[in-house]
């Protein structure tokens, strides 16, 4: 059975569950892993499965870079940020003015 997402655009996107349960793993080879059908036919996609699942598993967990905590900077958000415009780039240019970023008044969070 499907799971069914709604980003507030008036259209809901079906994501399968057993493909929603491989993006909830960490491990990121098996939450990104395609079949050899879709990895064909994403040879011939406009916009690249691959790179919405890439997106979509930045969302769930972050990007996990090692010296985080030396940068001194919240990369796991600017990574999310990123992985939303890009999830923005993948739809109907007609519904792109519908993804908007809210943010703190000190420009911190996300909302």
């Amino acid at each position: 059975m499907p799971v069914t997402l709604s980003f507030g655009n008036h259209h809901n996107y079906e994501i399968n569950a057993s493909r929603l349960a491989h993006l909830m793993s960490s491990d990121k080879e098996e939450a990104l892993y395609m079949g050899v059908w879709d990895r064909f036919k994403d040879n011939f996609r406009t916009q690249k499965k691959q790179e919405a699942l890439e997106a979509l598993y930045t969302l769930i967990h972050g990007c996990r870079r090692e010296n985080q905590a030396e940068l001194n900077v919240d990369t796991d958000g600017m990574d999310k940020i990123h992985a939303f415009v890009q999830l923005k780039k993948y739809t109907n240019p007609s519904q792109q003015d519908r993804f908007v970023m809210r943010f703190d008044l000190s420009q911190t969070q996300v909302l």
